[in-house]
């Protein structure tokens, strides 16, 4: 069976649990096919509070995949050294590993600094690199003009490039990749997790109003997850509508105090409830609670989110940015220009006023499991394994 190393930051542990669970269901996907082994720097400052793990790497396999979090020592604001410091500091690691792990390729997601750092990786033990871009790692790290030419190095000598929409391929195609080596692999979904359950049952377990129309986010309160648009549009809902329209914000993040602080100055601290961070297995609660789902994003990839909802039966507003067009139309949603609370507000508004067919919008989906992804990885190693044994 083949061997692969995963090498990101983006996997769940037990210090961080709702960390990028894409991550957990493609890699489960794909261990049907590939004996994996999981890396996943963490920059030491994150540690601070637990000094312990700076120098002592977490290992667990509890997802199921054996996966260590060993520390990578770099200046914090001193971004362009970061992906040297996560080779340099997890290169001994790694060939320790190798001595009874011995992978045969290297499977690295995050352009900076996970992907850059693993190129070097790749070039050390002389196997192939594929890396998985998502959005921002590539949207804003691939603007930086520090960043850029690291991260079109690492893209370039990388035997595929996996792009989770097609925006954010044309990004990987700028950068110098060549459109041959770029394969877009859209994220699945767990149909079983995410289905049509009772809204109102659902409301009442959370403590949600059962009389209201509610649009829920879900998601890191981030600026680019166009959060504060999001509260701004809330400010305007109960000016252009009579229909009673609330909003809950599921997550955590910077923005959180801000945001309520924005909301009570707006005098919509009612119709704004902040959940703070749940964990995954409680997110689809919340989008069967739902009558909307909302995402303002400035940028995305392929918002995972959006698919979950779509499998939850609740229609999507969202930013027309990245991959976002590719997965909502007129038949499951609605699509608002960024940065415009009025035309966030107009869309939620007409959205809740709609009658959707749950039935129709689960079925929008491309695919309700996360086996096609799994197949498609191990369908992409196979064949840079081919290229490397021809070269």
């Amino acid at each position: 069976m083949t061997r692969a190393l995963i090498f990101t930051h983006h996997f769940p542990s037990k210090e961080a649990p709702s960390r990028a669970p894409y991550s957990y269901h493609t890699y489960r996907a794909l261990r049907r096919h590939c004996d994996l082994r999981v890396v996943a720097p963490i920059p030491w400052w994150w540690r601070t509070k637990t000094p312990k793990l700076i120098v002592s790497p977490l290992r667990e396999d509890t997802s199921g995949i054996e996966a260590v979090f060993p520390s990578y020592y770099s200046i914090p604001a001193f971004w362009p050294a970061h992906a040297l410091a996560v080779a340099a500091s997890t290169a001994p690691l790694v060939a320790w590993m190798r001595r009874d792990f011995p992978f045969d390729v290297i499977l690295a997601a995050w352009a900076y600094p996970d992907s850059v750092g693993a190129a070097h990786l790749a070039k050390l033990f002389r196997v192939p690199l594929l890396v998985t871009v998502l959005g921002s790692d590539v949207n804003e790290s691939g603007k930086h003009f520090a960043l850029k030419p690291q991260i079109a190095s690492a893209l370039k000598s990388a035997s595929r490039v996996i792009a989770v929409s097609a925006a954010l391929g044309d990004r990987v195609e700028d950068l110098g990749v060549s459109r041959s080596r770029i394969e877009v692999v859209r994220n699945g979904v767990d149909g079983e997790l995410f289905s049509i359950r009772d809204r109102d049952e659902t409301r009442r377990r959370l403590g949600l109003p059962v009389d209201r129309k509610l649009a829920i986010f879900v998601g890191n309160l981030l600026a680019v997850k166009g959060v504060d648009v999001l509260v701004e549009a809330a400010a305007l809902l109960q000016k252009k509508s009579n229909l009673p329209i609330s909003v809950v914000m599921v997550g955590g993040g910077p923005l959180a105090d801000q945001l309520k602080a924005r909301a009570q100055a707006l005098g919509i601290s009612e119709k704004v409830h902040f959940t703070g961070r749940v964990l995954p297995t409680e997110v689809p609660a919340y989008m069967n609670a739902a009558d909307v789902f909302c995402l303002p994003s400035r940028e995305e990839g392929c918002p995972n989110v959006v698919l979950e909802a779509l499998a939850s039966g609740k229609p999507v507003v969202a930013s027309r940015v990245g991959g976002i067009p590719e997965l909502v139309d007129e038949r499951n949603g609605i699509l608002a220009p960024p940065e415009d609370p009025n035309a966030l507000a107009d869309a939620l508004i007409s959205a809740c006023s709609r009658s959707w067919d749950e039935n129709a919008l689960r079925h929008s989906v491309p695919s309700l499991s996360w086996n096609t992804v799994g197949d498609t990885y191990a369908r992409l190693i196979n064949e840079a394994l081919i290229e490397r044994r021809n070269d």
